[in-house]
Order: structure tokens, then sequence, then C-alpha cells
């Protein structure tokens, strides 16, 4: 009895191992990994360490949005967003959009855009939290639903009640696998060709606590700056591209995303992602 209670505990300690070790392996699966390239191609000078102080009390910003914003109660934001909002929603504040906002929290984002954009802005913001249904507000043109940003049947569902969207801003769990969803579900289908899709806080994907798997959004945005040059891959000669030349290229096939993205730009944990229709292949001309 006492020898199969030993050879019991002995199975189950390698089985427990073996779960650790598996536990170990995924964990290092996901983590985020420092990038080869910079070191082995760039001057050392251009890597050395530089310091930066921790943030003082001068370095709030100004701004409109800013003053909105901090007489909101229960809000909570990075503060160098708001230059960055600032710039982004210039051209569109001045006439009636639709943007919705993953993530509702405590209302306090929601109600800073309301106070923000135009009064006629239609204003949706979904959250998995039941209790976000009280900031709700059809009168003032502000809705919210709860439901899971990664599923995509509900996702489905908002953009069909109340897209397309001109802005889509991703605020909600910054878990790596759900930002991913979220935009493969609402990009192509639920943005306006002249839309902007927005991620906050991206710093999270270098965060073990949010990288649920090994694959971030910021990731998929570094390859996307690939995709965008898809029709170059397989022509690599300037002739297929000159205008009226005789080797100039009738069509070439993409990816269907890399053809609607306009533009990526980087922000210190804000990516920005401009949509717009398919274009012509661009053009070289020599005279």
């Amino acid at each position: 009895m006492i020898a199969r209670l030993k050879r019991f505990a002995w199975i189950l300690g390698r089985a427990l191992g073996l779960e650790r070790a598996r536990a170990a392996l995924s964990n290092s699966a996901r983590a985020y990994r420092e990038p080869a390239g910079p070191k082995l191609n760039l001057p050392p000078n251009l890597l050395e360490p530089v310091i930066r102080k921790r943030a003082i009390d001068a370095d709030v910003p100004s701004g409109t949005l800013y003053e909105i914003w901090r007489e909101i109660p229960g809000a909570h934001k990075w503060l160098h967003y708001f230059q960055i909002y600032e710039a982004l929603f210039m051209p569109l504040i001045g006439k009636p959009i639709r943007m919705l906002e993953i993530g509702v929290y405590k209302g306090g984002s929601l109600a800073m855009w309301r106070q923000y954009l135009h009064p006629e802005s239609v204003i949706v913001g979904i959250d998995i939290d039941p209790a976000c249904a009280s900031y709700d507000a059809p009168g003032q043109n502000m809705h919210v639903r709860i439901g899971d940003q990664a599923d995509a049947e509900f996702l489905h569902e908002v953009s069909a009640a109340f897209g397309p969207f001109d802005v889509i801003l991703d605020d909600g769990s910054h878990l790596c696998s759900h930002m991913l969803a979220t935009f493969g579900n609402l990009f192509l289908g639920s943005l306006k060709d002249d839309g902007v899709y927005i991620a906050e806080d991206t710093h999270t994907n270098f965060w073990d606590g949010f990288r649920d798997q090994g694959y971030s959004f910021i990731d998929l945005c570094k390859d996307l700056v690939d995709l965008m040059h898809s029709h170059y891959v397989h022509n690599d000669f300037e002739k297929k591209f000159r205008l009226g030349g005789s080797d100039q290229l009738v069509s070439v096939a993409v990816p269907r995303i890399s053809a609607h993205i306009k533009e990526i730009n980087f922000h210190d944990s804000i990516v920005v992602i401009r949509k717009q229709s398919p274009k012509r292949l661009p053009a070289t001309q020599h005279r």
C-alpha cells in the first residue's frame, strides 16, 4: 500500500512538473521580445541610454479637449493623448459624425466626446460590463450597448444599428486577442471609406498581463505597413509603374485590406489607421 502511494505521489509530482513546464513555455511564447534588427543595423550611439525624467505639473496639456475632460468626474486618460486627439479631430468637430468607442468604463470618455463633437454627432459606446448601460442617453445621441468586443455577431449588430462610423476608437480590454479581433471585424465593414480607426493604450501590448497571445496588435500594424506595399512585392521594376510606358502594368491583385489603408500613424501608445476606397496603382513619369 505504501509503495502504491509513493508511486502515485511520484506520478502526480511529475504531472504537476509537466504542467508547470507547459505553463512556462506558454508564457515564454506570449512574452514580448525586443527586436534584434536595430542593434544589428544601427550605429551603437543611436541606441545609447537616454534618461527621461518623470512628468511634472507643467506637463499638463492645454486645449479645448483637455479642459472638457478635466471637469468630468471618474475620467481617466494619459495626458499626452489630448494633443494627438486635438489634431486628429480638428477636421471633424465642425460637422456631425458617427463615432464608436469600445470601452465605456465610468462614462467619462463618452461625456467628453459628447461635449467636444458636433451636437448632432452620434456617439456609441460598447462595454462588457452591464453597469455601463446606465450611460445610455439616446436623447443626447449617446448610445451604449453591452457585449463582448471580440464577438463578431455583436459588433455586426451594433454596426448595423448605428454605422457605418467615421471614427472607431478601441479603448476596451487591451488584450492582444481582443484588439486583433475588433480590428478584423470592424475595419472593412463598419468604418467609412474615409474613416479613422484608432487603437488606444497600445503600450499594453508590451505588458505581460495583456499579452494573451504572442502576436499583438502592434505586430499586426507593423505587418500592415508591409501589406500597404503589396503591389511592389512581385513587381520590382520601376518601368512597370511608368505612366503610358510599354511595360506599365494593367492591374495587380493585392490583399483587400492593403487597398483600403491610406496611412498608418504611430504615436506613443496610439496607432491611427486611415481608411480609403481602393485607388488606382501609383505611377511614375519621366520627362
